[in-house]
């Protein structure tokens, strides 16, 4: 078989493996709160910019199954690998397939089918970078400004797109420069401002949520560590491998020499910048494993310079078996009984997340009664919308993660009626019985796991107001003065007349 049919098998093997693993993991809380954003189209939402609530509204036109709505996920490394091996085939076939056999076989590539709002990222990212690249040897303003406009829309995915920008901005500063060069990073720019502009006119008519959550609220009580730091460097080795670090320090000597190279600085800045930011972050904050991902397919593209085909050959190697190491934990804990973790703490969240269907027809009788229904966190309440089609809100403050249900939710409407609280603890009924006339619990048991229904009957909606909604607007909505702002949709729905 010729290396570029093994390439082709490659890549028809590993999506088929990616479809499988999607078939195989259930839905997960994250990813059920995406659909609802998608259920409710906005142009954003409260944790982040609205790109992959976007996708999923369109997608959820031609179904609702779990491997349908992933399908973003599963084609963007199958996608890049392409690019990949498009935009170096010019330099050297050969490597370049190799290169982007190498990327695909990674086990995050693999093994990454969850919908995140790190799933357009990755490929606008890429989009970007490649366009930038093929505007870099061309000189071609189109190219320029099919960057900027791919770099616009990874900003209305993920904030992490602005160290995309800065990338670019300082690859501009430090290398050579010409007229076309100037005119083209300055169109790039120039071309993604409308992008920014839609989130931050959503975020000054939306109590700037965004803001709030991702640099206030996420943070509060965060103390610097080393250990941080090292935990950032511990999943930095894991995600490059031992074995290609070991053959890019083999080539250090080279280093400068060819970084030099002018066509392919350009990856050594997209992949280093954003590097070098979340490792200054990394003292203070956890660096979550997802955060990095956008910005690695530069390093494979560096690749290119520094590693000879034969240490790309070893490198497949080592990377297929590797993969397959984390692909057999995964397939052994795929069929093994459910009542194999009944004596593990997640026991409770592993039924609700496996079986929703037994808990669902448990709920329906008192739907029918007209209760209202609800859960206690955010991902219960989206996981559980998502199965049974019916509406979940949140009863009570909930976590400072994953809010859209303040947008959503309207507690006026709600004065008066029967609310079901569903729990996966023992409920404190301190939590409930200040809002209604009359409260009572009702446990019931599934597959071993313990699940409550809190049943309220009459709710007091003034006492929720002085209980719950207040504290929350304090703590949420809290907005600085020195950012203007719109009316508050909290504050003007609960608070009208009062001062936030």
């Amino acid at each position: 078989m010729s290396l570029l049919n093994t390439f082709r098998f490659a890549l028809l093997a590993t999506l088929a493996l990616k479809l499988a693993l999607a078939y195989i993991i259930p839905l997960s809380g994250d990813e059920a709160y995406f659909v609802r954003w998608a259920q409710h189209l906005d142009y954003g939402y409260y944790d982040h910019p609205p790109m992959i609530g976007w996708i999923l509204h369109v997608m959820l036109y031609l179904g609702h199954s779990e491997v349908w709505l992933r399908l973003p996920s599963i084609l963007v490394s199958t996608l890049i690998a392409i690019g990949i091996y498009r935009m170096l085939k010019p330099q050297d076939e050969v490597k370049a397939t190799l290169i982007a056999m190498l990327f695909l076989l990674a086990p995050l590539n693999i093994l990454n089918v969850l919908v995140t709002t790190d799933t357009p990222l990755i490929l606008l990212v890429f989009l970007s970078l490649a366009s930038l690249y093929k505007a870099l040897q061309t000189e071609k303003l189109r190219w320029f400004l099919l960057s900027g406009v791919c770099f616009g829309l990874a900003f209305l995915s993920k904030y992490f797109a602005v160290l995309l920008g800065l990338s670019y901005l300082l690859y501009f500063l430090f290398t050579s420069k010409n007229r076309q060069k100037t005119s083209g990073f300055f169109l790039l720019f120039l071309v993604s401002i409308p992008f920014a502009l839609i989130n931050i006119y959503w975020n000054y008519t939306h109590c700037w949520d965004n803001i709030l959550f991702n640099l206030y609220t996420r943070n509060e009580g965060e103390q610097a560590s080393l250990g941080k730091f090292a935990m950032f460097i511990g999943v930095q080795i894991y995600l490059m491998t031992p074995p290609l670090i070991y053959f890019l320090f083999r080539k250090r000597a080279q280093f400068v020499q060819k970084i030099k190279r002018e066509q392919f600085q350009i990856f050594f800045f997209v992949f280093v910048v954003p590097m070098a930011v979340f490792a200054l972050l990394s003292f203070k904050k956890v660096v979550g494993l997802h955060w990095v991902l956008a910005f690695y397919p530069a390093l494979y593209l560096l690749l290119f310079q520094f590693l000879e085909r034969v240490e790309l050959v070893k490198m497949i190697k080592f990377m297929a078996a590797f993969s397959a190491l984390h692909l057999l934990p995964i397939m052994v804990i795929a069929f093994m009984p459910m009542e194999t973790w009944n004596k593990h703490r997640l026991y409770n969240d592993i039924v609700y997340t496996l079986q929703p269907e037994k808990i669902i027809e448990v709920i329906r009788p008192y739907e029918e009664e007209q209760f209202l229904l609800a859960t206690n966190s955010y991902s219960s309440a989206a996981v559980i919308s998502y199965h049974s089609g019916s509406n979940f809100f949140v009863f009570g403050e909930g976590s400072f993660h994953a809010r859209q249900d303040d947008i959503l939710t309207d507690f006026k409407q709600f004065e008066g009626r029967n609310i079901l609280t569903l729990r996966k603890s023992i409920p404190d009924m301190a939590d409930y019985t200040p809002y209604f006339k009359r409260v009572e619990t009702r446990p019931f048991s599934l597959r071993g796991a313990n699940f409550y229904l809190v049943l309220g009957y009459g709710f007091n909606y003034e006492q929720y107001k002085k209980g719950v909604l207040k504290p929350i607007r304090e703590r949420y909505y809290n907005i600085p003065a020195f950012l203007p702002h719109a009316p508050c949709y909290f504050c003007e729905k609960y608070f009208p007349g009062e001062n936030s």
